[in-house]
């Protein structure tokens, strides 16, 4: 299975809350990444001009989150789908 780049970095950060306390913004627009783009979201991508800053919270935190992730998305094991 594939996750979307916005999908993959909050199952990495551990859910929307802390992804957004973490990266300095509020749950919604950090939700947002995730709605569709008909219903005015952004189709499951993360904002470019958060990209740096994820990568470097990521890697502070020793997150498993690269540069491909958040243009590309990943590619996990059935398994580890919460």
């Amino acid at each position: 299975m594939i996750m979307k780049p916005a999908e993959y970095v909050v199952k990495q950060f551990g859910g929307v809350r802390k992804t957004a306390r973490t990266i300095g913004r509020s749950p919604a627009a950090v939700c947002k990444w995730n709605k569709s783009k008909a219903d005015g979201g952004l189709g499951g991508t993360v904002p470019k001009g958060l990209q740096t800053t994820i990568l470097q919270m990521a890697e502070d935190l020793e997150l498993d989150i690269t540069p491909a992730d958040l243009i590309l998305g990943r590619e996990i094991a059935d398994e580890d789908v919460d």
